[in-house]
């Protein structure tokens, strides 16, 4: 029952799959890399998550190192050799990563290897993780750690360079164990957190950070579109933590729980119920849109994990 993973061209046992000392992933943190779910088995918005990894190789000046289409059939690979470990009524996460290869970690001594470290796995949703947060809402704490500026970094580009991740979730952890970090960028404006794009919403309106210092998450966008197919205007615009504390409500989205709510954010009191009356229709939206209800599905496998 071990699951398989995707190595370089091998369908290999997880216990199996090795990545060498000298990968320039490991060396310098160059991993690029794309992270998406199915429902009811079927990935979502492939296509979307597909074209943002080609872009993120580009900018890294990786172009051509593998296509889309390529890429595609891995991840089909990968979900068809381990789907039968998955209930007919759950779904996977999965992760696609590429590095430039292997280079010796001396500077002065040029990367001698451009073949690149491709690597495809999948594994079960953490439901257990976030399943109580749909009804009681998750805290929000604002980290020292800012993001990475767009001067050093595109934020754009789905990296491992993740220290920044590292050192706010552990600051976090030890003023709240129940909380999740979020980042400001250098201009203290709100930026995103750890792997989650955040909402707010003010007087009937969804207010969004602008893409300039954060990645434009496919959760982010899928949220975006649900609204405007409601009648729900959304603003991106610089955001401060004046505008966070004085929101009517709050909610995070990324890839595995979809939307999330926020109850308190540094403390604060965000709304009064859990989720919010806009969380609430979009996860609804959402839920019909893929046909699973999302929050009845983690509901159902989070005592198996």
């Amino acid at each position: 029952m071990e699951r398989l993973v995707y190595m370089n061209g091998e369908m290999l046992p997880e216990k199996e799959a090795k990545v060498s000392i000298f990968d320039v992933g490991f060396l310098c943190g160059a991993t690029f890399f794309e992270s998406l779910r199915t429902f009811r088995h079927k990935f979502f918005k492939l296509e979307e998550h597909l074209r943002r990894f080609e872009m993120s190789l580009t900018y890294a000046g990786l172009a051509g190192l593998i296509t889309k289409g390529e890429m595609s059939d891995i991840m089909h690979r990968v979900l068809d050799a381990n789907i039968h470990i998955t209930d007919t009524e759950d779904d996977i996460w999965m992760c696609a990563e590429v590095t430039p290869g292997r280079a010796f970690p001396m500077p002065l001594i040029e990367q001698q290897d451009k073949t690149p470290t491709v690597i495809v796995y999948s594994s079960e949703l953490p439901y257990n993780r976030y399943l109580k947060y749909y009804t009681e809402g998750k805290h929000v704490l604002t980290s020292i750690i800012r993001n990475i500026s767009t001067q050093s970094l595109a934020s754009r580009a789905k990296n491992r360079n993740r220290i920044p991740h590292f050192l706010a979730k552990s600051e976090a952890a030890k003023k709240d164990p129940e909380a999740t970090p979020l980042f400001l960028n250098i201009e203290g404006n709100i930026a995103e957190g750890i792997g989650a794009n955040i909402f707010f919403v003010r007087d009937g309106i969804l207010y969004t950070p602008t893409v300039k210092n954060i990645l434009n998450g496919i959760s982010r966008l899928t949220v975006i579109e649900l609204a405007e197919k409601m009648n729900i205007k959304v603003i991106e615009k610089d955001l401060a933590l004046y505008d966070a504390y004085n929101a009517d409500e709050a909610f995070l989205t990324t890839t595995s729980y979809c939307i999330l709510p926020i109850s308190a954010i540094d403390n604060r009191k965000i709304g009064d119920s859990y989720p919010g009356p806009y969380a609430k229709k979009l996860l609804d939206a959402w839920s019909k849109k893929v046909g699973v209800n999302i929050v009845e599905q983690a509901q159902k496998f989070a005592k198996k994990r």
